[in-house]
């Protein structure tokens, strides 16, 4: 088995108190089955209803407030009694080098299914109809949702993966059996369906993990729990965890790998363990003395292993060297991808924007610009009218304060490694535009407009705090992008839509999200770019939103050069008049076409 079951998110409170065991909890009513005596007319009633093929409704009994509390504390007094049995025996055995008979394995398994069966009441009397507001907080007071995970779940499925393989059938068994528990909570106690969705995802990849057999049926649960951690990301698309998740289930795609290991860092959530699980991709490629996997093209292993270089903050002329190799073979490359690379080339160019973000390091220069506090203090207006004014006002400071960098030449190279913050922005930002200006070389190649998007998003981002463009402005391919631009201007453009302020919604019928969208959102510099409930009217299941329709060209056109036009118009860079005045003079050529 892999390293996949190992790194499961754990986040529980400790509440163990030594109580007597209850009753089993009856949460359809009164526990008590009572018999009433029928008269008569009800005889005759019922007589008649029968006759007729219908059957009268069984007389039920509201179950009142106290009865609820009563059960409920008698659950929970139950409950903690088998929670603490269960956390004993799973330390106990995880330090005992014995190896465990069949019986013994099916008596721990039946004593967690016991503690998930006692959770299973808990949750339904504590979120039952009736149940006041104060016991409906109960289970999230107490971290109950948590607590089921980590006592009644994981440490066990922790010691069973200790004890592979002579522990699989019995591993077997616990993982179909919490799946179908967790499938129940899903359905009955809406109220942590975030919860439950993630750990389906979670019981799905250690299925995934122990097959190591059947690699058919692996894909199956890797795919399994794939579709469990999109819909927990649909959920809470800002949470780095989930992110993390996703990135340990792309293998053996190395460069998606990159894509979410680096996306769970530089998130709105951050999650920091991911900085570790990311040297389980990073070591291999930094060790020179072991070959790499042929399997991979040229491109695809300078890409990563440039990152390794700059995470690391390894040797800098070695940086210099991979960012060079992967930037001469990546046109050549895009080509032979076809449309493979429109998903991909997002997965690249997201990557080597959070390196720009120092892979969210506490001390990174740019983030802090798109913390929360400041994002979510104005909204997009106020704060593209605020932009507008500091650029204007800042002009002269920004270009006189601007770093340098001879784009021909590239950068100096140096056997030191990185020691700045300045020194990590200054190559992440050489390699990110010199793969932007590669993409914007194919002109024409539909391909590569996800990518192109992607980029002036996170552009129009920074552009909307100056400080935050003021350390990368001079690496981007400004006269590029305008010439690239340029060449999307058709006759069904809709150029009022483009010079708009505001963003440019999709025709009725068509969709308002594109594919790339689902990749960009919970990135923390993606915060200012998407307009607040953007995502809510998405339908599309995860499989469908990869599907490029051929109406999706348009739209995504739009949103390019209505992207062009916002950062023209915040920017104080030279390229500005360039880029309106040409496609001024394109549109109006096309006025007399």
């Amino acid at each position: 088995m892999d390293d996949t079951g190992a790194v499961l998110a754990e986040n529980a409170h400790d509440a163990v108190t030594n109580v007597a065991y209850p009753k089993p909890l009856d949460h359809c009513g009164n526990p008590q089955a009572e018999h009433h005596s029928m008269t008569s007319k009800t005889k005759r009633t019922l007589s008649n209803s029968s006759a007729s093929g219908m059957f009268l409704q069984p007389e039920t009994h509201p179950i009142t407030e106290d009865q609820l509390v009563n059960e409920v504390r008698g659950i929970y007094a139950g409950l903690v009694m088998v929670e603490k049995k269960c956390r004993e025996i799973d330390e106990q055995q995880s330090q005992s080098p014995d190896a465990l008979t069949h019986p013994q394995w099916q008596a721990l398994i039946a004593l967690h299914r016991t503690l998930l069966h006692e959770h299973h009441d808990f949750f339904l009397a504590s979120q039952h109809p009736s149940a006041s507001p104060g016991l409906r907080r109960l289970a999230k007071r107490y971290a109950m949702p948590a607590r089921m995970w980590r006592y009644g779940i994981h440490s066990f499925l922790e010691l069973l993966r200790h004890r592979l393989p002579g522990s699989l059938e019995h591993m077997l068994t616990f993982i179909y059996m919490a799946y179908s528990m967790m499938t129940l909570l899903l359905e009955t106690v809406p109220a942590f369906e975030e919860t439950w969705i993630e750990c389906l995802g979670d019981l799905a990849r250690y299925r995934m993990a122990v097959e190591e057999v059947d690699m058919r049926d692996r894909e199956v649960w890797s795919g399994v729990a794939r579709y469990w951690y999109n819909k927990a990301a649909d959920k809470n698309p800002d949470v780095g965890r989930i992110q993390h998740h996703l990135a340990v289930l792309a293998r053996p795609n190395i460069v998606q790998q990159l894509f979410y290991y680096t996306k769970s860092l530089v998130c709105v959530q951050s999650f920091p363990s991911a900085k570790e699980s990311i040297l389980l991709l990073f070591n291999p490629l930094l060790d020179r003395s072991r070959p790499v996997n042929d399997r991979y093209p040229a491109a695809i292993v300078a890409l990563v292993s440039a990152h390794a270089t700059l995470f690391v903050k390894a040797s800098i002329q070695q940086f210099v060297e991979l960012t060079e190799k992967f930037v001469s073979v990546l046109d050549s490359y895009i080509a032979r991808s076809g449309t493979l690379f429109r998903e991909q080339g997002v997965h690249m160019v997201c990557s080597n924007y959070a390196a720009i973000l120092e892979y969210g390091q506490e001390d990174a220069i740019i983030p802090v610009e798109f913390s929360p506090e400041r994002t979510q203090r104005l909204d997009q207006q106020e704060v593209y009218n605020s932009s507008r004014e500091l650029w204007k006002a800042s002009k002269r400071e920004i270009l006189r304060e601007s770093p340098m960098l001879l784009q021909e030449t590239g950068p100096a190279k140096s056997d030191s490694g990185f020691s700045s913050s300045e020194d990590i922005v200054a190559h992440a930002s050489y390699l990110s535009f010199s793969t932007l200006a590669v993409i914007l070389q194919r002109v024409g190649d539909k391909n590569v407009l996800p990518s192109v998007h992607v980029s002036l998003a996170f552009l129009w981002c920074l552009a909307m705090n100056y400080r935050a463009m003021l350390p990368i402005q001079a690496y981007v391919p400004w006269v590029r992008i305008a010439s690239f631009l340029n060449t999307l201007i058709r006759p069904d453009i809709d150029m009022e839509r483009v010079e708009n302020e505001e963003f440019p919604h999709p025709e009725p019928g068509i969709t308002g999200q594109l594919p790339e969208d689902f990749l960009v959102r919970g990135h923390m510099w993606s915060q200012l770019y998407y307009p607040k409930d953007f995502f809510s009217s998405c339908t599309a299941e995860d499989e469908e939103r990869s599907i490029e329709f051929p109406s999706i060209i348009v739209p995504r056109t739009h949103r390019c050069l209505w992207l062009g036009m916002r950062i023209a118009s915040v920017s104080a860079l030279t390229c500005r008049s360039m880029f309106l005045l040409t496609m001024w003079c394109q549109v109006r050529a096309l006025d007399y076409i």
